[in-house]
């Protein structure tokens, strides 16, 4: 099954595949017109997603059940301006467990609500004076790696103790990002990717260097043809390219473009 969510009809529109086909089977009316959507928990047919908008301050959790035993429901809570992106994070600081977090656009903040209680008000984590375009963790889940659109920095979350790291990037910030492991990050930028090598404190040690298609708005990081290693799927918000990047990622990098 797959889930989008659809801005028109301000609806999360559930398909089943049939052959080559996706056939719609529910259609769950989220309250506002969503820009992201995300699994939270699947259990014995039973599904929760989170819906966050393109615009304003409210998400919503959606219930359903895949036997359409009744219609979906939806709960609306207020987190930020704009939270762009969610994802789901192992740790919080200073909370057992874990839940979701998301890089507020217009807010220039980043939230995160615990798994203990969704629908409560969720903390801030971090505020920054340039605007926070994305957040994702790194593997273990120690660090919340934000990127930043201005500044000529981004930065990282302690996911246990709640500190605030600051990272020196080459160019005014980036746009997404995608954490290779606890110390090696990926930046997107425009036409570019930049990969960089942090120590403890986030001080770069070495920074490497792959073009794109165009401006690179998402990362995925997958082991498409199975050889053990992740490669790289970048989204390009001003073109139809997808860019594909095989790994292993750091040593495919230059050192200059």
């Amino acid at each position: 099954m797959v889930a989008a969510a659809v801005e028109n009809t301000g609806s999360l529109d559930i398909f089943r595949v049939e052959g080559e086909r996706l056939v719609r089977i529910h259609q769950a009316q989220v309250g506002f017109a969503p820009r992201d959507v995300i699994l939270a928990s699947a259990s014995q047919g039973q599904y929760k997603f989170l819906a966050t908008p393109y615009s304003g301050k409210d998400v919503a959790w959606i219930d359903w059940h895949e036997d359409n035993r009744q219609a979906a429901t939806s709960k609306k809570v207020r987190w930020c301006e704009a939270p762009w992106h969610p994802v789901r994070v192992s740790k919080i600081p200073r909370v057992q467990g874990g839940g979701f977090a998301v890089a507020c656009l217009d807010d220039r903040k980043v939230v995160a609500v615990s798994d203990a209680d969704l629908l409560a008000t969720p903390r801030v984590l971090a505020s920054f004076a340039a605007v926070a375009r994305q957040a994702r963790p790194s593997p273990s889940g120690h660090w919340l790696y934000v990127s930043l659109e201005t500044g000529s920095r981004n930065a990282r979350i302690n996911m246990q103790s709640g500190e605030l790291q600051w990272i020196r990037s080459p160019l005014t910030g980036s746009v997404s990002v995608a954490p290779l492991s606890d110390d090696i990050v990926v930046w997107g930028e425009d036409a570019k990717l930049y990969l960089q090598r942090l120590d403890a404190d986030a001080k770069v040690l070495e920074t490497r260097w792959l073009k794109t298609s165009g401006f690179s708005t998402g990362l995925q990081l997958i082991d498409l043809d199975g050889d053990g290693e992740r490669d790289l799927v970048v989204l390009n918000s001003v073109d139809t390219v997808v860019d594909v990047i095989y790994g292993p990622l750091w040593d495919r990098a230059a050192e200059r473009l």
